[in-house]
């Protein structure tokens, strides 16, 4: 499986399989003949691409995501693998029996890595705030019972983004929202796609329990991954003025970044699937730590 490639799709296609390969044909343009194991996420832009059954049976086989998207190229809906289904029902009952100490225990650890994940943020553009999160990252109490992560949350935008730069996640228009949303649905889709491998129920998540959710452990798991999309959108703003093609591609670029766990590094793909990894060790022997960034 490849940890590096996001296959984008803006224009005209027609999408099948040949030889195993999936084909692209574009009018005027010579074929593209791309491995199904080359693909981390396929990324539907255009309304008018088509694409066979055989083509999404290919590449949900090789644990790729297809993402599709609106009519303003926010990404509205996608196509999940079902790997792991011999091991379904043993990791469903896992998650529905996790001890409430231990969930206390994990969404704990969640939460400190997010807020750490922020300070180094600050810290890498060298701006103010980052020791306040630091010591509020260290305050952090199972459960989250003080609410740290919404208190890091509003000081860090304030300090990242300017005290009149307001999160909207919903019907964004302002090209820094528009932006973070984008990132973070492609950032949810492979966080997603290791879940599906480990046989894990994503409605069934740690910190984030809502009933009308389904992806409720994905959201949980990317949370200390958002630093990335945020640094990204930062260090890119100028250019991400406008969302075009290029603005797209730059975020998408998230997908070769190396993240650090513990001691070792990995390229992002690799690094979400050890920390899901990590979680069903738990599942596996009720103890043990989250391999998380931060």
């Amino acid at each position: 499986m490849s940890e590096h490639r996001i296959l984008l799709i803006e224009n005209p296609a027609r999408l099948s399989v040949d030889l195993g390969r999936i084909r692209i044909e574009r009018e005027g343009q010579q074929e593209v003949f791309v491995l199904p194991s080359d693909i981390a996420v396929l990324l539907l832009h255009h309304h008018t691409v088509e694409l066979t059954a055989q083509v999404l049976r290919t590449l949900v086989e090789s644990r790729a995501i297809v993402l599709v998207t609106d009519d303003k190229h926010h990404p509205s809906g996608w196509l999940t693998p079902m790997y792991g289904l011999p091991q379904a029902s043993l990791r469903l009952q896992q998650q529905m029996n996790l001890a409430p100490e231990t969930r206390a225990r994990l969404w704990q650890a969640i939460v400190q890595a997010r807020i750490r994940t922020e300070a180094a943020n600050l810290r890498h553009f060298k701006l103010n705030g980052a020791l306040r999160l630091e010591r509020l990252a260290g305050e952090v109490e199972p459960g989250d019972r003080a609410h740290a992560e919404g208190q890091a949350a509003k000081h860090y935008w304030d300090c990242f983004f300017g005290v009149d730069f307001k999160r909207d996640k919903q019907g964004a228009e302002d090209p820094l929202n528009v932006s973070l949303n984008y990132g973070y649905a492609v950032l949810r889709a492979l966080v997603a796609r290791e879940l599906a491998a480990a046989s894990l129920t994503p409605m069934l998540g740690i910190g984030h329990m809502s009933h009308e959710n389904p992806f409720n452990l994905a959201d949980d798991f990317m949370e200390p991954y958002r630093y990335l999309v945020e640094r990204c959108v930062r260090q890119h703003q100028a250019r991400l003025s406008e969302f075009n093609t290029q603005a797209r591609l730059l975020l998408l670029g998230i997908i070769k970044e190396t993240v650090r766990l513990g001691e070792m590094e990995f390229r992002l793909p690799a690094a979400i699937r050890e920390s899901v990894a990590s979680f069903t060790r738990i599942l596996d022997n009720g103890n043990g730590g989250l391999a998380l960034p931060g």
